[in-house]
């Protein structure tokens, strides 16, 4: 892959007649003139501070670090869009052609969530719309009989060894950070200290290791061998991605089925409320703040840039920081919290990009409410209240895809209080979310953007660009616009590594923001009704309500997961209680399934857990006994059937 991309850039050097790389230019309706010959200012813009830096810490407390503001410039090997199309069309068009099954939708799980995957109406729904899905859990041969050090590499290198071959297109991880791993990356080589919720810290989890394929660890992502991942300079990952990866991060049984549903829902969704989008944008600086000489960094002028760039006829609602010393310039609406999330709640978004400080669960806005009469807003006079937690009212009726430019809202550990971006998109108690894109540690952008682009605002900016103007999906969006902005935006300093590796995808990575319409959309997905436990030799029935939303016919079946199963049923009419009797010889623990299949033949699986206690349920205190004490008198329990 190195080779190829870099035969086409020299290619385009020759034939353009260029004498260097000094300059580039973005070629779209939009484009940022830039030069590789000037220094520009960046800094972390996911932590509250001033010149002595106020983090909110674990406890919630909050403590000091000093203010970390860098000086880079631009690496030269800076592209255009040109060069990006043109180097992934050569890398579809070398793709191996083989004789063998192909998939172009991979599913990395464990056994013991393989359940809740399948139990969800997403498989059906895939494959309806063109996906050949596979599977493949991590104790499986093909990830198992992977080299590697850990399981991880195992994980990369079966993707690396496969990737081709199934023509693989798409990855959806099920399961959180620790159960099928994030690499951890530390893209400032000298810091390799690790301590999850110290944002001083160096490790940065990340996706983007499984994505990024192009060559073997020891060759790109660990080149200079010593187990830390991702250092800048001294590895060197390409960036670009053979496969799109997304993840649902829990190991929430029904969590999991949840999420995969509203993803269905969402997607069959076509209406015009998918050209709506909420904006929130917070102060992450104020200007000269901490006597620091620097302008005032206002996340509200993201979204601005959003809105007149890329959503044109969108229908928009938004919000910036209009209390305080300092006011944004973006004459909006107030921001604060009731005003946000009433309006989400009640709303319908396809799209909430957000800007401000943040921790795992919440994020602050930032108001200068005093002065000591010097004219410099500092920390003492600084207030953070909330416009967005963990416990703020929220609905999933209309699930937007949410970027939050702010720090460890994207934090795949569990913390105190809760993860906000894994809640919204998996807890349905929250869930306004169908995607979200977010920072799992403290991600830095430039002062002067975009007359500077770069870091975490470009990357934002192009992934709404990519997914609204190009219309791309969601993990496509994401990873496309991390590549581009490392090709025409990389600067030289760690930062950049930092920004690529700690947006995740929290989510489907083949969502289709506009939805997608179907002539015939499967049967709605049924509940099981009946007793969760039973006593073997006892009948037990069981009903579930068949519907359809285009009012099929339908037919049933049941499968009792002792190896038998009834014959197909109907039709019957959409919205029928079919209800099936059995009776389990032995003890165990069962997987009931019921498959409801319309006259097209497009069929959704429910399941049910029914377990038969190891002993039946007796009266008789002499039998109990004997039950309760199954070492004594084996001759009288082989007698009495216990």
């Amino acid at each position: 892959m190195k080779k190829v991309i870099i035969f086409l850039i020299i290619c385009l050097f020759i034939f353009s007649g260029m004498q260097g790389v000094a300059s580039y230019e973005r070629v779209d309706n939009n484009s940022f003139l830039n030069s590789n010959d000037y220094k520009i200012n960046i800094a972390p813009i996911t932590k509250p501070y001033s010149q002595i830096c106020q983090i909110i810490n674990k406890y919630g407390e909050q403590t000091n670090e000093e203010l970390k503001i860098f000086s880079v410039s631009y690496n030269i090997y800076s592209s255009d869009q040109t060069d990006f199309k043109e180097i992934k069309e050569q890398d579809n068009s070398i793709k191996k052609i083989n004789n063998f099954q192909t998939y172009n939708y991979v599913i990395i799980t464990t056994e013991d969530l393989y359940n809740a995957v399948i139990s969800s109406t997403f498989i059906g729904w895939k494959t309806l719309i063109g996906y050949n899905i596979k599977i493949v859990n991590i104790t499986d041969t093909e990830i198992t009989s992977q080299t590697g050090k850990d399981l991880p590499e195992k994980i990369r290198n079966f993707l690396r060894s496969y990737y081709q071959s199934w023509d693989i297109e798409f990855v959806l991880i099920v399961g959180n950070h620790a159960t099928i791993p994030m690499r951890y990356c530390y893209p400032d080589p000298t810091n390799h200290r690790f301590d999850i919720f110290d944002w001083t810290s160096g490790e940065v989890p990340t996706d983007y290791y499984y994505a990024d394929l192009s060559s073997s660890d020891d060759e790109s992502w660990d080149l200079d061998g010593d187990g830390y991942y991702g250092e800048y300079v001294q590895d060197m990952p390409d960036f670009f991605p053979e496969v799109y990866v997304g993840r649902i991060p829990t190991n929430g049984k029904s969590r999991i089925t949840y999420t995969l549903d509203k993803i269905v829902t969402f997607e069959q969704d076509t209406g015009d409320w998918k050209q709506n989008a909420l904006h929130a944008g917070a102060f992450f600086y104020f200007t000269n703040e901490g006597n620091s000489g620097n302008p005032a960094m206002d996340g509200a002028k993201l979204s601005s840039y959003i809105e007149n760039d890329i959503m044109t006829g969108w229908n928009i609602s938004h919000y910036s920081e209009q209390v305080g010393l300092e006011k944004s310039v973006y004459s909006w609406p107030a921001l604060n919290e009731a005003a946000f999330i009433n309006d989400w709640r009640n709303g319908q978004y396809s799209i909430v990009n957000w800007q401000g400080h943040g921790w795992t669960n919440r994020v602050a806005r930032k108001v200068w409410l005093t002065d000591d009469g010097d004219g410099i807003p500092e920390a003492n006079e600084i207030d953070w209240p909330d416009f967005i937690n963990t416990n703020s009212d929220l609905d999933d009726d209309f699930p937007s895809i949410v970027t939050a430019v702010s720090c460890y809202v994207g934090c795949p550990e569990p913390a105190t209080g809760g993860n906000l971006g894994i809640d919204l998109l998996t807890d349905p108690y929250l869930g306004a979310s169908i995607g979200v894109v977010a920072s799992a540690r403290s991600p830095y952008g430039s002062f002067d953007w975009p007359n500077n682009p770069g870091g975490s605002d470009s990357i934002i900016y192009e992934f709404n660009r990519f997914m609204i103007n190009d219309s791309k999906k969601i993990g496509e969006a994401l990873y496309d616009s991390k590549y581009f902005c490392n090709l025409n935006y990389g600067w030289t300093h760690y930062a950049e590594y930092l920004d690529m590796f700690t947006f995740n995808l929290f989510g489907d990575p083949s969502l289709d923001i506009k939805g997608i319409t179907v002539e015939n959309l499967p049967p709605n997905k049924p509940t099981i009704d009946g007793q969760n436990k039973g006593i073997p030799g006892n009948e037990y029935t069981y009903c579930i309500i068949a519907s359809d939303p285009d009012e099929d016919n339908l037919y049933v079946k049941w499968d009792w997961g002792d190896g038998t199963s009834s014959e197909w049923g109907g039709p019957f009419v959409s919205g029928s209680e079919v209800c099936s009797s059995h009776i389990w010889g032995t003890k165990g623990s069962y997987t009931v399934s019921v498959t409801v299949e319309d006259e097209h033949g497009l069929s959704v699986n429910a399941y049910k857990i029914v377990t038969m206690p190891r002993y039946r349920y007796l009266q008789n205190p002499f039998l109990k006994f004997l039950q309760n004490h199954p070492n004594l008198f084996p001759f009288l329990r082989l007698l009495f059937g216990l």
